[in-house]
C-alpha cells in the first residue's frame, strides 16, 4: 500500500468517476479542495484506492480482489488512521456490492456493523417554489453572508472563508446572535454537501428552512449541486430536505465501526 502525495491525488479520479454517492467528499479531497489522504495499491495505473476526507468519512473504490491490499488497508485504518484521538469512529462507505461483501468478511471480526445512510436528490424544479422565500424572514432577523468579519468573531467558520477550500455559508442572525446555520461541509466535482445546525431553542420554526434557501440559491449561482445526506433516524433533517427540492433516493449502505461498541 502507498501513500500518495497530495499532488498525485488526480490518479485516482477515474477509479470515482461513476460514484452516485458522497461525490463532493470524494473529490474536495481529489481536487485538493479538503484534507484528506488517498492509499493504493501501487503507483502506475492504481487499480484500488482507500480515501479519507480528514474529519469526515473514508471510502474505497475500484478491485476489490487484491488481498494484499486489503489487509495493508484494514491495518492501516485500526494501527494508523484510528489510532489519533480524533479519529476513534469509522464510517467507510464503498460503491458496489462486491466492495461491501468484501469489507464484510475484513470487519466483521474488528466489530465493524453495516448500517445505512440516507441520501437525497436534489430537484432544482421542486426548489423554485420557494422563490419567495426572502418574505418569509421574521421582522428584527436577517441573512448574513459568513464572511472574513463574522469568522473573526466565530472562530469555527474561519475554514468557511479559506479561498482554497471552497467553502462558504450563511446564518439566520437575531441583532448579534446566530440562530441558524447553513453551510458547505465540502466542493468536490461541482457539488456542495450541506451541513444546518439551529440552536436548540429556535428549532421547529421554520429558520433552518430560510437559512438553506439562502445557501441552496448561493450553490446554484456558483454552478454548485447541492447534496444532502443524513443519518435515516433525523427525522428532521429528512423532512426539511424533502421540503428544500430533496427528494429520496435509496439508502446507501456503511461500514460502522466505534471505539468500545
Amino acid at each position: 500500500m502507498i501513500e500518495l502525495h497530495t499532488r498525485d491525488f488526480h490518479a485516482v479520479s477515474s477509479l470515482f468517476k461513476k460514484i452516485e454517492h458522497n461525490v463532493a467528499l470524494v473529490f474536495s479531497v481529489i481536487e485538493g479542495n479538503s484534507p484528506g489522504r488517498v492509499f493504493v495499491d501501487r503507483l502506475d495505473t492504481p487499480s484500488s484506492v482507500y480515501l479519507v476526507h480528514a474529519g469526515a468519512f473514508h471510502h474505497v473504490a475500484g478491485s476489490a480482489a487484491n488481498d494484499c491490499f486489503n489487509q495493508a488497508m484494514v491495518s492501516l485504518i485500526f494501527d494508523d488512521v484510528l489510532s489519533c484521538p480524533e479519529e476513534q469512529e469509522l464510517v467507510l462507505f464503498a460503491f458496489t456490492e462486491i466492495w461491501r461483501e468484501t469489507l464484510d468478511a475484513l470487519l466483521s471480526p474488528r466489530g465493524a456493523i453495516r448500517i445505512q445512510r440516507k441520501v437525497f436528490a436534489f430537484n432544482p424544479t421542486s426548489f423554485q417554489a420557494h422563490a419567495g422565500w426572502q418574505e418569509q424572514i421574521p421582522k428584527g432577523f436577517c441573512i448574513r453572508h459568513i464572511d472574513e468579519l463574522l469568522a473573526e468573531k466565530q472562530v469555527v467558520y474561519k475554514p468557511l472563508v479559506e479561498a482554497r477550500s471552497q467553502r462558504f455559508g450563511f446564518c439566520l442572525m437575531k441583532g448579534d446572535e446566530i440562530i441558524s446555520v447553513c453551510q458547505a461541509v465540502c466542493v468536490g466535482s461541482d457539488e456542495v454537501e450541506i451541513d444546518i445546525h439551529t440552536e436548540e431553542k429556535y428549532r421547529r420554526q421554520g429558520y433552518a428552512f430560510l437559512t438553506a434557501c439562502a445557501f441552496i440559491e448561493e450553490s446554484l449561482q456558483r454552478n454548485l449541486t447541492p447534496s444532502w445526506s443524513c443519518w435515516p433516524e433525523r427525522e428532521a433533517s429528512c423532512a426539511l430536505a424533502k421540503k428544500l427540492g430533496f427528494e429520496d433516493r435509496p439508502n446507501v449502505p456503511a461500514h460502522f465501526w466505534a471505539k468500545n461498541m
